[in-house]
């Protein structure tokens, strides 16, 4: 499929022949978003443009025949006999390459408690020669289960770190999504939950969108900017296509409620957490004077793109945000969840406390903890894609030298020195809820290639319980190791003003996934944490831990 005309060819950056992808690739697909006691988002991704229809039923979907519309209703036309009536609602609408073949279907008008199947179809018309209509949910049973209108126990899945692309080309550690989603299956998962990462734009030097920008940077900066734009997009679609095309992932995205938020790579790593030198320098090449104001122009035409078709692939099946924010809340149950971004707004440079979260989106984050219903909430998450604790602060901060190539994954860090204002910030605010409310509160967090539990403390807060769960990473295939893999240390002090103190409940660092458990019918509400990861044994994969918070 050519997006661009045949003088643009040159600018693509999936080729069949030249850079071929290790895996199939997406190409028609289904997620399910938002989910509520009585509606859901439903994200698809088509083959081709034209007209499409969603069916959503509390039966099963008949897809032994070809499908049609008549009067708003489905019916399925066998291949011999009469049509036949199909049970449920239709929408409608008109896909094209304006959005990458991707529509969100907001279904509303749904029963509490209940598990619907859906399938979508497409309209004949003259411009198509094909013969089959059904293009999702024929061949496999395509669900998803609204929420209870009373949940007093609520379970859901989190993972962060899709990269299961080693540097010999290849593809690793896929078994993670089938494991996945037996586990989410067999304990009856409400939701699932991504914690950033969910591609890598430059994962790998074959894969790399930010290495064929440098090497092509010269002419596509002679080309107008929304054009330039226009094929940077094209590239983080490619991006999405190629990380997304194997089934086991696309079998769990399409049956449970997935809430996502962007980390680093699916923009550039580190990306946020470099001065406006050191990212110009980024994309310096050896052979040729560099013009740091072309470089940065690329690279906020890059950002550009990159939320573009974020919002394309991921933010527009989350729940409805504030405009220009990514940052979303959300309940199931008795659970309250906040679901931060620290992406969006980051920047090292910015003189102030608020380099990470921006003090808007901090403000948000307040005013949402402050009105949440005491009757109905008995634990509280907040999602950090970075976690709030991870490694030793002395490597953090006295380690910080460019030598390393390491200054990105360290400022990333809340621990390094720059960001302990906004982290002390955050945790004065979480303690102090935690305090008064007597609800747990546990961070859910990704980023840093390891599994890990920590129990946080402060002498003076007694009766807060907070957390951090971190599950990272589900596939990531590089060999794991390097100074921040090696750094997680059992107990400890935040270095900062005030003192919080953390225990390491629990550490893993190879691939590894997290199931999360709330059982709000005991008083306190008691959470748990089950921790699976791959074993010595190569495709095998082994329950590690289960972690009891109180």
């Amino acid at each position: 499929m050519r997006r661009f005309g045949a003088d643009m060819s040159r600018f693509d950056f999936y080729d069949r022949e030249d850079r071929p992808w290790p895996n199939a690739r997406l190409t028609n697909a289904a997620i399910v978003g938002h989910t509520t006691t009585d509606s859901t988002r439903l994200w698809v991704r088509v083959y081709e443009p034209g007209t499409y229809s969603l069916i959503v039923s509390d039966k099963r979907i008949d897809t032994l025949g070809q499908p049609r519309i008549s009067r708003n209703a489905a019916k399925l036309v066998p291949e011999s006999g009469k049509p036949i009536p199909l049970p449920g609602r239709v929408q409608s609408r008109d896909i094209d390459f304006s959005t990458d073949l991707t529509t969100v279907f907001d279904v509303t008008g749904l029963e509490a408690g209940k598990t619907y199947h859906y399938a979508v179809f497409a309209r004949p018309s003259k411009s198509s020669q094909r013969n089959e209509l059904w293009e999702i949910g024929r061949d496999e049973p395509h669900t998803f289960t609204t929420q209870s209108a009373a949940a007093a126990n609520v379970t859901f899945g989190l993972f962060s770190c899709h990269m299961p692309y080693p540097d010999d080309r290849g593809i690793k550690n896929m078994e993670m999504w089938l494991r996945f989603r037996h586990e989410l299956e067999d304990g009856g998962a409400h939701f699932i939950i991504g914690a950033g990462d969910q591609v890598y734009t430059d994962g790998t030097s074959y894969l790399s969108i930010w290495r064929w920008l440098k090497k092509i940077k010269n002419d596509l900066a002679k080309i107008n900017r929304a054009e330039r734009v226009d094929i940077m997009k094209s590239w983080f679609r490619d991006i999405y296509r190629g990380y997304w095309g194997d089934l086991e992932l696309r079998r769990v995205f399409r049956n449970f409620p997935t809430y996502t938020m962007w980390d680093d790579h699916e923009i550039m790593d580190g990306w946020g957490s470099y001065t406006k030198k050191e990212l110009s320098e980024l994309l310096d090449t050896i052979w040729e004077f560099e013009d740091t104001g072309k470089n940065l122009q690329l690279a906020d035409d890059m950002r550009t793109a990159a939320g573009s078709v974020y919002e394309e692939y991921q933010h527009c099946r989350n729940p409805p945000t504030v405009k220009g924010a990514y940052d979303y809340a959300f309940s199931w149950g008795f659970a309250a969840l906040y679901v931060l971004d620290m992406r969006g707004q980051r920047d090292y440079e910015r003189k102030s406390d608020d380099r990470i979260l921006g003090a808007a989106q901090f403000q948000r984050l307040e005013s949402w903890l402050a009105g949440l219903d005491p009757a109905a909430t008995r634990a509280v998450f907040i999602v950090s894609p970075v976690p709030v604790v991870h490694t030793s602060s002395f490597i953090v901060n006295y380690l910080d030298l460019s030598l390393l190539g390491l200054n990105d994954d360290l400022r990333d860090s809340w621990e390094h020195a720059s960001n302990w204002k906004e982290r002390d910030k955050l945790l004065d605010l979480v303690f102090s809820f935690s305090q008064q409310s007597k609800l747990p509160i546990a961070f859910l967090s990704g980023d840093v290639h390891i599994g890990a539990a920590f129990r946080l403390s402060r002498n003076a807060l007694p009766d807060a319980r907070v957390y951090q769960l971190t599950s990272s990473a589900i596939t990531y295939a590089k060999a794991p190791g390097g100074l921040l893999k090696l750094a997680v240390r059992e107990n400890g002090t935040l270095e900062s003003a005030t003192r919080t103190t953390f225990h390491c409940l629990h550490a893993f660092s190879r691939n590894n996934f997290g199931i999360v458990r709330l059982d709000a019918t005991k008083d306190p509400a008691r959470i748990s944490w089950d921790l699976y990861g791959s074993s010595s044994e190569p495709g095998e994969i082994v329950k590690l831990k289960r972690v009891e918070l109180g």
